[in-house]
């Protein structure tokens, strides 16, 4: 499991230091209170390793949908970049769902990826779980990262001398 240091700024992306972020939710001694802290805490999940928690915050009616495997070897095999909450439906809030937009960022091999879905969470009496991916959205072609960009993880440096 990747370590990530208690006052480094959570991967999620809030600006907010670890500890005060998803590092509480991730050790299981609060939960999320929104579905979107869910979606944030469950990609440092991916940045840290804790495939655990994925399946843990996984609703009971679809789990047996993920392969698990795979978000072992895709949380493992991947340097996670960042995360990009594009939108939050919470139309729906009332009914205890609401559905985000989003996409991730990563590098595989020197590649970098992106994930992009629209996802349903579920709320369950107080706890909230990532109920299933409702769609694609339309991919957009995007300007690939080239060697001597700004890498996107923020660190300043070229690309090819951080996460490229």
């Amino acid at each position: 499991m990747n370590k990530i240091k208690i006052m480094d700024p959570c991967p999620c992306g809030t600006g907010i230091n670890y500890e005060n972020c998803c590092q509480p939710y991730l050790l299981g001694s609060e939960k999320p209170d929104t579905a979107e802290k869910l979606l944030r805490s469950r990609y440092t999940a991916y940045v840290v390793g804790n495939t655990d928690y994925i399946f843990e915050t996984h609703h009971p009616e679809t789990v047996s949908t993920l392969d698990k495997q795979g978000v072992i070897e895709w949380s493992r095999d991947s340097k996670w970049l960042n995360l990009e909450i594009i939108k939050v439906d919470d139309s729906l809030k009332s009914s205890g769902e609401t559905l985000i937009e989003f996409a991730a960022q990563y590098s595989q091999e020197g590649v970098v990826h992106r994930h992009r879905e629209v996802s349903l969470f579920k709320k369950e009496k107080d706890t909230w779980f990532f109920y299933d991916m409702k769609k694609n959205p339309p991919l957009v072609k995007e300007n690939k990262i080239g060697r001597n960009d700004p890498c996107p993880c923020g660190s300043g440096k070229k690309y090819k001398k951080c996460c490229g």
